[in-house]
């Protein structure tokens, strides 16, 4: 039996290298993690120091279930040029209370789209992020599954925090 728990884009790799050897194909699985290595490094571009944006990730809206420094989303968002509202907090994926989110002031939210996660709990009202208009929603099936289509969101994300 093979588990799989990534904390990072580095530990997806690994997972994506190790699932192919087991079932009879390395080669394969340097390849698509070559790729997808290829994409990740196009997709940031050049980098401006001490302008990266603080980025929070909406999970649910209700609840603000986000992501914290052991998820590898945390890794995605620094990949794609930003910074993590939350990188800070203890364990993967923490519930926050609205107090807490309203002192984090994202420059950016990304919603992570699912069925009852549309719009940015109203705690973040006031924050840059919707005064900006700089509230994006990506596919919850690309971001919350660390698998090859990670990278996907990863571009969306990176082409999102360069507007």
């Amino acid at each position: 039996m093979f588990v799989s728990g990534p904390d990072s884009l580095d530990d997806i790799y690994k997972s994506i290298e190790t699932i192919a050897q087991i079932v009879g194909n390395p080669e394969r699985g340097e390849k698509l993690v070559d790729d997808m290595k290829a994409r990740v490094a196009a997709a940031r571009g050049p980098v401006v120091y001490g302008s990266a944006p603080r980025v929070f990730v909406q999970l649910d809206k209700d609840s603000l279930y986000t992501i914290g420094r052991e998820s590898y989303i945390t890794d995605i968002i620094a990949r794609a040029g930003g910074v993590s509202a939350t990188a800070d907090l203890a364990t993967a994926y923490p519930k926050i209370s609205k107090e807490t989110a309203l002192a984090m002031n994202p420059d950016v939210i990304i919603i992570s789209e699912s069925a009852n996660n549309f719009v940015p709990n109203e705690a973040f009202r006031n924050s840059p992020a919707v005064k900006n208009g700089r509230v994006y929603r990506i596919n919850a099936d690309l971001l919350s599954r660390p698998g090859p289509r990670v990278v996907d969101a990863l571009e969306q994300i990176a082409e999102k925090l360069k507007q």
